[in-house]
């Protein structure tokens, strides 16, 4: 027998279809693909896997693990683990991309680090509030690892101090400003200050609508001792080294908010700058004098900012100047059509990764997100849609690709054991609606507005 929270979902649901205008539920047009004239980058991309086949096949497709991880590399990955469930990237193709990396052929030797500011307070590994202490109830597949502090320990257990977990913390939550890898582990912030030089962006506004940002970055260490700088590199006895260090950019895809549309790996670099201040810039906002964090530069809270796009200029001139990621990955086994944590989610069981995060992002809305959501804040075609307009500002700073003629497309689908086709780039996964009242009402919402 029903609970009386499922008769009440079942009977808003069914209340929704019933009474909203029919051209609510009426099906957007099939995205269709462009055709590709002189790639300037090709995306990979399974299906229809587990977790763990379709991370290893996107790689092999790739070459292997070691066309991009060398022997004595340090390896940053950072995840998104401000939220659990669909919002953050599977556990399993986490960690199975990690072995790779560890069982690289020809041997590894340097060390891997899983790292990121979720932006959940001082000792973000025991808050609730993130992915790091609250339990998953989907999107784990590995037995007795529940959620992603688990996997850590499990990792740290397997590899020793070959690998890492650190949690980048916000100045105002407890962590420190820096201006060098001699001041030991923090933030570095580029205003012009202490040696740093000035890295900063505006949104061009006027008046009140005028803001500014600046880039920052963490220094941070090792379980192994070893420093590390992540716009200049590994740091030793007083000066870098020629070690190489690469970063991974692993991130899930999700819907967002009105005023951001969808989340995936353009806005993953949200968690590797300091947002001290808070999200509100009508209630501090800033770093440091003038200048905005990314979030309350971009957005008034939790509306649209005074200029539509900003995330992306912000988030590109931090690519251009500061480090831009040596692959993208994201982990698309299920993905949330109005909700981070809760249903209603599509379980469309793929893995993507591409060397251009813009490019990246656009198929992964396009082609899962949007025809499973049917929400136009989905769509990057959609102009008018704060998606669309972040991803273009952002390729525009350094030169990515947002016109998928730009772009090849590589696909293996588990299911029919080959290749796909242009034609069969479409994912349309199994929806599952959850228990939770709040995030299906906020669908049909969206549905209604468009």
């Amino acid at each position: 027998m029903d609970s009386r929270r499922e008769f009440l979902k079942k009977f808003l649901i069914v209340g929704g279809m019933l009474n909203f205008k029919t051209e609510v539920f009426a099906l957007p047009p099939k995205p269709e693909r462009k055709v590709t004239k002189e790639p300037l980058c090709t995306l990979y991309r399974s299906v229809n896997g587990t977790p763990a086949d379709n991370i290893t096949k996107v790689i092999e497709q790739m070459g292997g693990i070691q066309k991009f991880i060398g022997t004595y590399d340090v390896v940053v990955i950072k995840p998104n683990v401000q939220w659990w469930n669909q919002g953050s990237p599977n556990l399993l193709s986490l960690k199975t991309f990690i072995d790779m990396i560890m069982e690289r052929p020809g041997g590894f030797k340097g060390e891997v680090v899983m790292a990121e500011n979720c932006h959940r307070g001082p000792s973000p590994q025991t808050s609730k509030s993130s992915g790091w202490a609250q339990n998953y109830e989907w999107n784990s597949d590995i037995a007795g690892v529940h959620n992603m502090m688990d996997l850590s320990l499990l990792l740290k257990k397997k590899y020793g101090k070959r690998y890492s977990t650190v949690h980048w913390i916000d100045v105002d939550s407890g962590g420190k400003r820096v201006f060098s890898p001699s001041n030991g582990s923090g933030y570095v912030y580029c205003d012009g200050t202490g040696k740093v030089p000035l890295i900063a962006c505006d949104n061009g506004g006027k008046g009140d609508n005028y803001r500014a940002t600046i880039m920052t970055y963490p220094v941070f260490s090792t379980d192994a001792g070893t420093i590390i700088d992540f716009k200049n590199g590994v740091w030793d006895k007083g000066a870098y080294t020629e070690r190489p260090l690469r970063f991974i950019n692993f991130a899930a895809l999700n819907y967002h908010s009105i005023f951001c549309g969808a989340t995936s790996a353009v806005k993953n670099y949200m968690g590797v700058t300091d947002i001290s201040g808070g999200s509100d810039p009508f209630n501090n906002g800033r770093l440091v004098g003038n200048y905005y964090n990314f979030h309350s530069c971009s957005f008034n809270k939790s509306a649209p900012g005074p200029v539509p796009g900003m995330l992306g200029i912000e988030i590109g001139v931090f690519l251009r100047t500061t480090r831009k990621e040596d692959l993208n990955i994201t982990s698309a086994e299920w993905v949330g059509l109005s909700s981070r944590i809760d249903g209603p989610l599509s379980h469309t069981r793929a893995v993507l990764a591409c060397t251009d995060p813009v490019a990246l992002d656009y198929h992964a809305t396009k082609y899962l997100l949007y025809p499973n959501s049917m929400l136009y804040i989905h769509n990057p075609d959609n102009a008018k849609g704060p998606l669309h307009q972040y991803l273009v500002r952002c390729s525009e700073e350094y030169e990515g690709f947002f016109d998928e003629g730009r772009v090849a497309v590589k696909s293996y689908d588990f299911r029919t054991r080959s290749f796909q086709r242009d034609s069969e780039l479409v994912i349309s996964g199994d929806t599952v609606w959850g228990n939770s009242i709040k995030p299906i009402m906020k669908y049909f919402y969206l549905r209604y507005v468009g």
